[in-house]
């Protein structure tokens, strides 16, 4: 039934939620119609809605990098492929960064949504594939110097043409994966979300008509954009500046951020950052833009519905040729890692607005991939998991341990499942005692993970804080730093530190611990009920528990 009367601002908060309901069935399609342990068990993917113009309008609470990545994303496949040439049951893809994607693993895909014959919006997908090619199994190469290494570079390209997917573009990207069948499972699962997205638009249109479709998605936009602009004006005329140091395997790259506001707009100054690496340790310009995006949502505009109308009210100025935005053809795979520690710039500068969200430094923010010969069923495989850490503690409350940094927002892949899924043994996995940061608040532990390789296989390390911990704030100590130890069977131990990649025989063992987070405050200041509980549970700092350093003492 349709109402030709304009809605009220009730009737566009219901439609608001309506879109956001729509974007969390697309993620849970995504997620149980998917093949890869990536998405299926990690929920490595997320899902918007956008208005006819390419403006993101809803977005669900997935991960806040895959958010404002694909809030530029369509407007370069826009600019290949005009709106008003689409059909129903058309769809798009894309991957490459310097085409608004995140990294390559990270497929976009896109379609447009009608309602009475007319184009109401867009629903997108992104997802991180398992291995799209590139020098080392699940495309994350640490020694990669250009974007050539990483893998299959798609720009914007038509996928499918009203619902016919075309069979040789799937053939040409199966070609250029290590796992060819996952690919195709994995793509249909994120075709079909768009398919998904248009079922419930089409019940919405049979509450609401054309016109106040497109008028409530122009109110969201337009409120979250007011709201946005009041919350600016209403700060101080000053400037909060913010610094953090991108670790690079060790070496320390500066990131700096300036923030003012002028009027209503708040300008956000990347310049004084370090250049862009010969390796893939940069960070893409929408990555970049999805960190200042969420930095801004916590702290300025919490609350508010993060979409364009958000992003109309930020000026952000990022160098070219900066480890921010490196010129073409940087390699980019470790684009999530640099953001972890741009985020931390931004929350520097922005903390004043939110004092809970101080945080010491935050541990975590490294990938471990791996692959090989699969003898189970005969084929390659390939694998790789964020490493979470110890966060950072607060003035209010000890860091959370074992987490992946907010920015990704990650699940983890249950040990059941990767041992049924590939030719490896989990033997421990737990958190490390005596990681964490000490302080008046202690920092997070960070975990251990220990993987028995039952095949040969490739293994490409991208790890942060190789050689110091994630630093304690206003007397707190810094968390242990990141250890990887490499132990063949037959063989010594050794340590390997930050970006590398190496073969590894079947029955070597590789023992990931990362980084504990930062403490908050003196430790003498410690409260005697929270001191004890970490003496009764052996907590300690650097492998010498409370205990012993009160001996010492």
């Amino acid at each position: 039934m349709s109402h030709a009367a304009p809605l009220d601002p009730i009737a566009i908060e219901l439609v608001r939620h309506a879109f956001h309901s729509i974007c969390d069935e697309m993620a849970e399609s995504l997620v149980r119609s998917s093949h890869s342990p990536n998405i299926k068990e990690r929920r490595d993917c997320s899902c918007s809605v956008y208005d006819v113009n390419g403006d993101i309008a809803v977005q669900a609470e997935h991960i806040p990098i895959h958010l404002g990545v694909m809030a530029g994303a369509l407007g370069h496949i826009l600019a290949a492929y005009p709106a008003a040439e689409m059909a129903p049951g058309d769809a798009f893809l894309v991957n490459d960064p310097y085409y608004g994607a995140n990294h390559l693993p990270d497929f976009i895909v896109v379609g447009p949504l009608f309602a009475g014959g007319e184009m109401v919006g867009f629903a997108a997908s992104m997802a991180h594939h398992t291995d799209v090619g590139g020098l080392t199994p699940r495309s994350m190469p640490a020694t990669a110097t250009e974007i050539f290494h990483e893998g299959l570079r798609i720009p914007p390209v038509k996928l499918a043409a009203a619902g016919a997917v075309d069979q040789n573009l799937l053939t040409l990207i199966g070609a250029n994966s290590r796992l060819p069948e996952e690919r195709m499972a994995d793509l249909g699962a994120q075709i079909a979300t768009i398919q998904v997205a248009q079922n419930r638009i089409d019940e919405l249109a049979r509450r609401y008509d054309m016109a106040q479709l497109r008028f409530a998605m122009a109110q969201i936009i337009r409120l979250s954009e007011q709201t946005t602009r009041a919350c600016i004006a209403a700060l101080p005329d000053q400037v909060w500046t913010g610094e953090a140091q991108a670790d690079f395997g060790g070496v320390m790259i500066p990131l700096r951020v300036a923030i003012s506001k002028n009027n209503d707009v708040l300008n956000i100054d990347f310049t004084g950052s370090g250049p862009q690496t010969e390796s893939p340790f940069n960070s893409c310009l929408a990555n970049t833009l999805a960190c200042v995006y969420m930095a801004v949502r916590i702290t300025l505009a919490q609350g508010i519905p993060a979409n364009a109308g958000m992003y109309r009210a930020l000026n952000i100025t990022i160098p070219d040729g900066s480890i921010l935005n490196p010129r073409f053809p940087a390699a980019i795979s470790a684009a999530t890692q640099v953001s972890y520690h741009t985020f931390e710039a931004l929350m520097d500068a922005l903390s004043a607005f939110s004092p809970a969200l101080v945080l010491a430094g935050t541990g975590g923010g490294g990938v471990f991939s791996f692959g090989g010969p699969n003898p189970r069923t005969g084929r390659l495989f390939a694998y790789g998991e964020a490493l979470g850490g110890g966060s950072g503690a607060s003035h209010v409350a000890d860091g959370e341990s074992g987490m992946i940094p907010p920015v990704a927002n990650l699940h983890d892949t249950p040990v059941e499942v990767l041992e049924m899924s590939l030719p490896v043994r989990i033997l421990r996995y737990e958190l490390v005692e005596g990681s964490a940061g000490r302080g008046r608040q202690r920092g997070g532990f960070g975990l251990r993970r220990t993987f028995q390789m039952l095949t040969p296989v490739r293994c490409s390390f991208q790890v942060s804080m190789p050689t110091r911990g994630p630093d304690g704030l206003l007397g707190g100590t810094a968390g242990a730093p990141t250890r990887i130890i490499v132990t063949p069977p037959d063989a010594k131990p050794r340590h390997i530190t930050g970006f590398s990649e190496l073969s590894a025989p079947a029955d070597t063992l590789i023992e990931v611990e990362t980084a504990g987070g930062g403490g908050y405050g003196p430790a003498a200041e410690r409260d005697s009920t929270a001191a004890e509980q970490d003496r009764l549970y052996g907590y300690g700092v650097h492998g010498l528990g409370f205990q012993a350093q009160e001996k010492q003492a």
